[in-house]
Parts: C-alpha cells; sequence; structure tokens
C-alpha cells in the first residue's frame, strides 16, 4: 500500500504513555559489550507486526532479560545492516517509527547506513512513507545521502512517482535535482523514464533559477530521454521552462534532433525542427547532421520532414558530412537503404547529388559497389542520368571496383550479382587505369590457401561422381526395359520413339562431362597453388552441363513411362522445364553477363537478379569485413594497421561511447611520467653462442605497397 498511517494521536495521552515507557528503557545503564542481533529476534518481530504495545512488551522483556537499554536495542544492526529504523520505516503503520524518533533523538544513530547505504529515509521514500519521510527531513545530513547505487532519497521519491515527498524533498533544499546515480540517471531523466509529467514540472521549477551548462546536469539529458521514449508532452514542457536543457550533446556529440532522426520519432522531429531550426545543422562526432543519420537508418518518413525543412532555401549539395564530405545519397547507399535511394532518385531537385564526388572521388555508384549494396546497385544503374563511368580519385571506375575483387576464384554469390548489375547495364571500365597503377592490379594478390581449394574439389569430385554413378545406371536401365525375344533380343523396347534418342543422348552427355569433370579435378592432388584455381574453373563448366543434361534425362525418361496418361505426363513435363528454365537462366544471368538493349529483357533480368538478392543478402556486408581503412590505403592484415596515416594523422579506433550522456569536463593534465630505470647489466655472452650481428632497417617507416593492396581505395 501507499503511504502510512498513525492509529494514535501524538497530543493524546496514551500517546505519552506509550513514550515514557520507551524512555524509562532508555535510562538503563548502556552494556559495555554489544547485544547480540540473533537474541533480538522477537524484538524485530515485534516491530515489523506494527503494533505499538506489542512491541514495548518486547522491549521490556528483552531489557529486563539481557539489561540492556534502548540506546544498545536501537544500534545493533541486522546481518545486512538494517536497524529498527530501518525495518520500521518500511511497514505501513507509523506509530513505532514515530515513538522512536520521539525518544531517540541522536542524528548519527538515526542516519545510519546499512550493506547497501540506504539510510532510513531512502526506505521510507521507497515505500512512499510520507509521514515517516516527513520526520527524517529535519535530519539535513541524509536529504542527499546517496546509497551504494548512487541513488539519493530524491532519486526513490522521483522513480516511485512520489509528488508529495519530491516535493518536501525540494522545499527542504536537496540539491539532487541535476545528480546522476551509478545508472547516469538524475532525477530529471527518471521523471521523464517513469512518465511523470507532474514531477518533471516540479523538477524543472526547481532548475529554474539555475544556469544549465552541459557540465552542470549529470548523466544522461532528459531531453534525449524524453525523445527516446517518445514523450511529446514532456518535450513541450522542457521547451517553455528551460530551452537550455536542448543544447545538450550526448556522449556522440549527438543531438536531440540527431536521436529523434536515428528513432524514427516523426513527432519529435517535426517539433524539434520548429522550435530549435539550428538543431537541424549541428553534426554530431561523426560529422553527420540529422538528415545523414536518418539516410542511414533509412527513416524515410523522418528524411521527408527534414528534406521539406530546407529545400527550399538551402543547396542539397550542402548538407556534407564533415570528414569524408559525402551527402545523403552517399551515405543511403552505403547503408544498402534502397527506399531512401529509390526517394531521392525521384526527387528532380536532388538531381545535383547522383552524380555528386566526395572526399575521395566516389560517387554514390562507387560507394554502393564498394559495400556490394546490391538493391541500390540495380536503383543507380536503372537510372539514365548516373553516369556509370565516373572515375574516383584512384581512376577507378564502379566495374573496375569489381574486376579487381573477381580475380578470386569461386567469387561469393554477391560478388557475383554486382558485377553482374554494372555489366548489364554497360558499365565501362576505366581508359586511366592502366597509366596511373604503377603495379599491376594483381601482381600482389597472394594465392589462395591450397587447403582451401581442395576442400572445394572434394565437394565437386562427390558432385561428378553421382552424376557420373547414376547416368551410368540410367543407361542400362533405360525406361521400358529390354525385348527379350528374337530376333530384336537385348534392344529397348522404346528403341523406335523418338523421344527416346533425347534419352540417350543427354544421358551420355552428362555421363561424358561428369567424367570429364572428374578428371580436371585430379588435377588438385598436384600441390600447385597457381595452378589449382584454373583447375577449379576449368572443371566447373562440365559439370553444371552434366547437372543440366541429368535433368533433362530424368524429364524425358519419366515423360517416355507416363505418356498414355497425358495429363501426369504433362504436369511432368511442366515441372521439368520450369525447373531446367530456372537452372538456365541463373546460369546465364551469373556466368553469362551481358549488356541488354531491350527494356523487356532488362526488367525480366532484374526480377531474377533481385530473387538471387534475396538468396545472398547474408552476405552483403561488403568490403569492410575484408579490408581495414587506413588512410590512402586498404590493408588486408591487422599487422598492417601500424601504417594507418592519413596526412600525418594516426586513425585510432573509435572510443566506446555511452548513450545519452553529457559531456565530461576536461581531465586535469597528467604529471610527467618519472624516468625509467635502468635495467641490469646482461651477463656476458659467451663467443660461441652470440648472434650474427643483423642489417640494419633502413630510416622511415616501411613503403605502404610491401604490405597493402595496390588497389587505392577509401572504404567509404
Amino acid at each position: 500500500m501507499n503511504g502510512d498511517t498513525a492509529s494514535i494521536d501524538m497530543g493524546d495521552p496514551e500517546w505519552e504513555q506509550k513514550i515514557n515507557k520507551l524512555r524509562a528503557l532508555e535510562s538503563v545503564e548502556r552494556r559495555q559489550r554489544q547485544v547480540e542481533f540473533v537474541s533480538l529476534a522477537p524484538v524485530y518481530t515485534a516491530a515489523k507486526g506494527g503494533d505499538l504495545d506489542e512491541f514495548i512488551k518486547a522491549l521490556e522483556k528483552y531489557s529486563a532479560e539481557e539489561t540492556a537499554s534502548l540506546y544498545d536495542i536501537i544500534s545493533t544492526r541486522s546481518p545486512c545492516g538494517n536497524s529498527l529504523f530501518h525495518v520500521t520505516a518500511s511497514i505501513e503503520n507509523a506509530d513505532i517509527f514515530h515513538a522512536l524518533l520521539e525518544v531517540v533523538d541522536d542524528e548519527q544513530l538515526v542516519a545510519q547506513a546499512n550493506n547497501r547505504g540506504d539510510t532510513a529515509l531512502h526506505v521510507a521514500a521507497r515505500a512512499r512513507r510520507n509521514h515517516m519521510a516527513k520526520r527524517l527531513l529535519k535530519f539535513d545530513r541524509i536529504v542527499d545521502q546517496w546509497n551504494n547505487a548512487g541513488n539519493r532519497p530524491l532519486h526513490e521519491a522521483v522513480k516511485n512517482g512520489d509528488w508529495e515527498l519530491t516535493n518536501r524533498l525540494l522545499h527542504q533544499g536537496s540539491e539532487s535535482v541535476n545528480k546522476k546515480n551509478n545508472e547516469g540517471k538524475c532525477p530529471l531523466y527518471l521523471a521523464i523514464e517513469t512518465h511523470n509529467l507532474e514531477i518533471l514540472s516540479l523538477l524543472l521549477q526547481a532548475v529554474d533559477g539555475n544556469e544549465v551548462l552541459s557540465s552542470w546536469i549529470e548523466g544522461m539529458s532528459p531531453v534525449h530521454g524524453a525523445v527516446v521514449h517518445r514523450r511529446i508532452d514532456m518535450l513541450k514542457e522542457m521547451s517553455k521552462k528551460k530551452k537550455e536543457l536542448f543544447d545538450l550533446k550526448d556522449a556522440r556529440e549527438d543531438t536531440p534532433l540527431h536521436l529523434a532522426a536515428q528513432e524514427n520519432y516523426v513527432d519529435g522531429v517535426k517539433f524539434l525542427v520548429n522550435e530549435f531550426t539550428s538543431s537541424a545543422f549541428k553534426h554530431n562526432i561523426k560529422g553527420y547532421f540529422p538528415i545523414h543519420v536518418a539516410c542511414k537508418k533509412g527513416h524515410l518518413e523522418t528524411i521527408k520532414v527534414l528534406h521539406q525543412h530546407w529545400q527550399d532555401w538551402l543547396e542539397p549539395e550542402e548538407l556534407l558530412t564533415l570528414n569524408k564530405e559525402q551527402n545523403i545519397l552517399h551515405i543511403a547507399a552505403k547503408k544498402g537503404m534502397a527506399s531512401v535511394v529509390k526517394y531521392i532518385l525521384g526527387d528532380p531537385k536532388l538531381e545535383k547529388l547522383i552524380n555528386a564526388k566526395d572526399r575521395y572521388g566516389n560517387t554514390p555508384l562507387h560507394v554502393a559497389t564498394i559495400r556490394w549494396q546490391l538493391e541500390v546497385l540495380l536503383s543507380l544503374t536503372r537510372d539514365k542520368r548516373v553516369n556509370l563511368g565516373l572515375v574516383n580519385h584512384n581512376n577507378f571506375t564502379a566495374l573496375d571496383i569489381v574486376d579487381e575483387e573477381m580475380r578470386e576464384i569461386d567469387a561469393p554469390l554477391h560478388l557475383r550479382l554486382t558485377r553482374t548489375i554494372l555489366i548489364s547495364a554497360k558499365a565501362p571500365r576505366s581508359k586511366d587505369k592502366a597509366i596511373s597503377q604503377t603495379i599491376s592490379l594483381g601482381q600482389q594478390r597472394e594465392p589462395l590457401d591450397i587447403d582451401t581449394l581442395k576442400r572445394r574439389a572434394e565437394v565437386r569430385i562427390v558432385a561428378a561422381t553421382l552424376i557420373t554413378s547414376v547416368t551410368f545406371t540410367a543407361g542400362f536401365s533405360v525406361p521400358g526395359g529390354y525385348n527379350s525375344s528374337e530376333p530384336n533380343a537385348g534392344i529397348a523396347t522404346l528403341l523406335n520413339k523418338p523421344i527416346y534418342d533425347v534419352f540417350v543422348i543427354c544421358n551420355s552427355i552428362a555421363f561424358y562431362n561428369s567424367i570429364i569433370s572428374g578428371v580436371i579435378l585430379l588435377w588438385m592432388q598436384i600441390d600447385d597453388s597457381h595452378a589449382t584455381p584454373h583447375t577449379l574453373r576449368y572443371a566447373r563448366v562440365p559439370l553444371l552441363i552434366g547437372l543440366v543434361t541429368m535433368s533433362v534425362t530424368y524429364m524425358v525418361g519419366i515423360y517416355m513411362t507416363i505418356s498414355k496418361r497425358t495429363w501426369i505426363a504433362i504436369v511432368a513435363l511442366i515441372v521439368g522445364i520450369t525447373a531446367l528454365f530456372i537452372i538456365l537462366i541463373l546460369y546465364i544471368a551469373f556466368f553469362i553477363t551481358l549488356g541488354y538493349n531491350s527494356r523487356l529483357l532488362q526488367l525480366f533480368t532484374d526480377y531474377i537478379i533481385r530473387a538471387a538478392i534475396l538468396i545472398s543478402r547474408s552476405g552483403t556486408k561488403g568490403a569492410s569485413q575484408k579490408y581495414y581503412f587506413a588512410g590512402t590505403k586498404i590493408l588486408k592484415t591487422h599487422s598492417d594497421t601500424r601504417l594507418l596515416k592519413d596526412e600525418g594523422r594516426e586513425h585510432a579506433p573509435p572510443r566506446s561511447l555511452a548513450p545519452f550522456s553529457a559531456p565530461y569536463p576536461p581531465s586535469p593534465p597528467r604529471s610527467p611520467d618519472p624516468p625509467p630505470a635502468p635495467y641490469p647489466p646482461s651477463p656476458p655472452e659467451r663467443p660461441r653462442r652470440h648472434p650474427p650481428p643483423r642489417k640494419p632497417f633502413p630510416a622511415g617507416p616501411p613503403p605502404l605497397l610491401s604490405t597493402a593492396s595496390p588497389l587505392d581505395i577509401r572504404l567509404p
């Protein structure tokens, strides 16, 4: 239950009699040794019952038996550090608590905290015992005392939605409105988290006379909290009473509008844009404006609101990220937000963004290619306004980037799809690439691990063996069987049917192609890392031919045996032809990539590619999985990150940033480290063990081309 009650009026003569009994216990001579808690079990049981008379009887009995004063009993604490003040502060009946405070007026004893750091005021505030808390407020020492969780009594009152106690604490002079607990939450944030507008208004009145600076509010910003919890009423309340709160940024330097854009909180975005217009043009720690954050997350409704806000008076190409100078189309393409890309392409006012370049010369098409964002690539390549031949600062077109990766044997599906999309759109290659590259593109590519290639070959050998076995069996177990009578004994009974010829031809093609593929794959036994990739590549085509013709063999064989049942024969043909059609289309689309002049053929192929995109969706995270960003190079190994340089500045890994935290004050200057202690001299080595002298390293850092890929691409 909420609140507390007293069954006896403090001015009543009966109350005075009970208080006198307690005072009599206080007059007992105090013990030299501490009272054992175990022996106080009856007293604590009576205290939890809430009956003052029973409590006094238990005290009198214990005091008479153990010769202990009331002070001795109250100062005794339970295993978790609770005193009688803690126990009685949480029960509904306030008689015992009021009686103890009437007799014991020792602030130090009342202010004692238990093992969790809770005082009696914490307990009363948590249990919403307002009358008890009111009596405790006369002890100034505990008004702002915090427990082990960093919570002060004001935190507890706000968390429990107790407006009355919150008001009393503020009038008593509590200075905890801006103080954070261990979770980084101040009472202002807790009021928002508990959705209590009345308490928030009360707390805002308490800080109305203070100047809210970034260093004054501790922990999570209340405005950011209102955005996260989608409380437009609280945003309006804070806007009316304390606009300075909206200047707060979190540890990522995100404004409330950044967060609203990230959470797709459209009502909040509209309110913040209208009330705090300048926040739409503030950047965070990554150099992103709020509209960039919305594009990154693919929140189309938020993008429309922000776009509507500045489209009439600001050129779209002016909103660039500060670090890489990328526009909103770059960001949407990088993150694979196809719906946002389509929206931007469909707006004539944003046409200037389509072929715009970032700091490294990459267009949105380059960015989508580097990140293998297939749906975005489809939208961009099918738009006639996209210039497919633009090169970045390394003279690479989008197709050049894919060609570099396609040098690997058995390139992944998403990479093949990327190449298919670009070539079908007739994307050109750079004419200046060969001139600008000081080293050929494939010169430093290391061969794949021989064990990996052998595992791939083993899978294909198994497939080829299965095809050989099936087609060999079908060749001697033909549909319809053999004649057993002369003169045609041993001849197939269906020999004179034209469709039988198709069966024999396809079965023979499948059989011999599977054998050819298996023989080629046997060359994998030679441990040659350079010849092995070619072996896999050459074995692929006959294996695929064997699969296709084996499918035709099965379809024809089934048809011959059931041809007299017309409807079931037709169903078998339809199913077989459909499967064969899908196999051929996928093969043509992925391995024979041509440009399509016919719009109808292009639309048909796009549907096939979209179906394949769904299959490869789990593998479209892009080049960021394979390469590490290194200034002007892409480094392939962690050991190469020692070369991270960009215009003389080293790239450090991003810090772990806690959300919604106000900026911390600058750290004090660090004192210089003491000089290291000299090492003791090493014992002389015997001549026979002396290592040969090493050649000195050349001055300066090692050249980038010795460890990095020659492909000079900036990962967006």
